[in-house]
């Protein structure tokens, strides 16, 4: 089946250059073999979409739209689709079905259109049915919880073993959620801002720690009884934060990377190699994104005082430049459509 579409002219936000994002009337997506057309619901701003505005990581090529983080109905099919119908509440991976290592083609990242709009065009294969308690803004939740699902894949947690995040941003937050599924006993969040290590204590960390006030190694190694905890999660991308999370982590412990800010860090390599850290890279998400989809929808995670802000689309601009200027240390904006 294929659905005939006229010119559709359509709201989104598009990225301009760096520090420039405009609510415009653009083309609406037309589907090509495949491939959907999906009218967005909800579509979360995610920390790399804050960085790729301000032009920091590359991974943003103006004029585009961003936005992989989203949930919507299907509205239109491309010629031969099978698995969708117009109406289907879906939740969509942003990774399209092809490309090689390192080649992946995601949603609002470089040039390829994405969610920050009224309409979006995904694969077929990328749609997930969105369990129909599940409300929309929960669904846009999906996409980020994969990538600590993922994160928490990667890592090998010991049965109620010492567990630390370094960086209490959403994916730290959720990284949380997914380690204790895992079997974490201790959880230790730190970060720099009261409001995420309040939220990460609402949300269940045993131990939160302002590295602006506390040295975070000496705090794990007193409550760890100077052992350190097993493996430690980088969220965050930056030197000082890297070199935390090593430090925390003890002798032959796991030390995994999600942070994907700063191209280049600088690591002790003595310490890592003396000490037998293991330390690991972890991207996106393979078989996890319908896990997190069935995690969301089994009620065990609490997703909703994450999501402090919900607005509408025309307020996405705003809400960047805050994020990218430090105003606010909002965990979470959706916006809905």
């Amino acid at each position: 089946m294929h659905t005939q579409r006229e010119q559709i002219i359509m709201k989104a936000l598009v990225y301009q250059a760096p520090w420039q994002m405009t609510l415009e009337d653009v083309p609406a997506p037309t589907p090509q073999a495949g491939e959907v057309v999906i009218a967005v619901k909800a579509v979360g701003i995610c920390g790399s979409d804050v960085h790729g505005y301000t032009g920091s990581t590359g991974r943003r090529t103006p004029p585009m739209i961003m936005g992989h983080e989203f949930s919507g109905v299907v509205v239109a099919l491309g010629e031969g689709v099978q698995r969708a119908q117009p109406g289907d509440e879906v939740i969509a991976s942003p990774i399209f079905p092809f490309g090689g290592v390192g080649q992946r083609r995601v949603l609002g990242v470089f040039d390829t259109p994405g969610a920050f709009a009224e309409q979006v065009v995904a694969h077929e294969s990328m749609l997930l049915p969105k369990p129909g308690h599940v409300s929309w803004r929960q669904a846009a939740m999906a996409e980020p919880l994969a990538v600590a699902l993922h994160a928490v894949n990667r890592t090998p947690i010991p049965l109620m073993g010492a567990v630390a995040i370094v960086g209490a941003g959403t994916i730290g937050l959720l990284t949380m959620m997914a380690a204790r599924l895992a079997g974490a006993g201790k959880i230790i969040m730190t970060d720099l801002s009261p409001h995420r290590l309040e939220m990460a204590e609402e949300l269940g960390a045993d131990l939160t720690i302002n590295v602006n006030e506390r040295d975070p190694a000496q705090a794990i190694l007193d409550y760890t009884g100077g052992i350190g905890v097993d493996c430690a999660f980088e969220a965050v991308g930056i030197t000082p934060a890297v070199q935390q999370a090593h430090k925390i982590t003890r002798n032959n412990g796991h030390v995994t990377w999600i942070g994907n800010s700063a191209r280049m860090i600088e690591v002790d390599m003595q310490e890592v190699v003396a000490r037998e850290l293991t330390v690991a890279g972890t991207y996106g998400f393979g078989s996890e994104f319908p896990l997190a989809v069935q995690a969301i929808a089994s009620g065990r995670l609490s997703l909703d005082p994450m999501m402090e802000r919900v607005v509408p689309l025309e307020e996405g601009p705003r809400y960047m430049d805050d994020l990218a200027a430090h105003r606010t240390d909002i965990v979470k904006v959706i916006l809905e459509l």
